[in-house]
């Protein structure tokens, strides 16, 4: 018989309450990923050694910005004539936004790759790339005198400049 018996525990000798814990959160870490925080977890029966805790860390999505792996990936949308003149665009990376030189001439589609831009390796000391993706748009509508000189221009350059270039 117990005179006074502690009505928070139920004779266990144990109370759960919840602690606040720091976490280092390593930079690269992935969506969905778990880290273990050895001894943090609830205390065992008995007075044994406490369980471990794991965080389950959910990496917040940046708008413009898609990452497979340590890679990103991003759209640069130009007009026609950025494409075809060249342009610098600022693309958003999850540092800042970061300028990217376009040489003229560059087509729907092409893909720069700017090697180590992307995100850290968790396993290894080297960084993802980072993959600006080309989008050109075409004006919709012209006016009837601003269709005539897209024409021209047209016939003035010829074959020539759209031939494919080897490589």
């Amino acid at each position: 018989y117990v005179e006074t018996p502690c009505t928070a525990c139920d004779g266990d000798g144990l109370v759960v309450a919840a602690t606040e814990h720091e976490v280092e959160i390593p930079a690269g870490i992935h969506d969905g990923q778990r880290i273990r925080i050895r001894g943090a977890g609830h205390a065992g029966p008995r007075g044994s050694a406490p369980g471990d805790l794991y965080v389950e860390v959910t990496v917040a999505q940046m708008e413009g910005v898609h990452r497979d792996g340590d890679d990103l990936h991003v759209l640069a949308d130009l007009t026609m004539t950025e494409a075809a003149a060249g342009t610098t665009v600022d693309v958003p990376t999850p540092e800042g936004p970061l300028e990217v030189e376009i040489a003229a001439g560059v087509q729907p589609g092409d893909v720069i790759r700017m090697k180590g831009r992307g995100m850290p390796s968790l396993e290894r000391v080297r960084r993802g790339d980072l993959n600006v993706h080309i989008g050109v748009r075409i004006p919709r509508k012209l006016t009837p005198e601003q269709r005539l000189k897209v024409i021209a221009l047209e016939e003035e350059l010829g074959r020539e400049p759209y031939a494919v270039a080897e490589g």
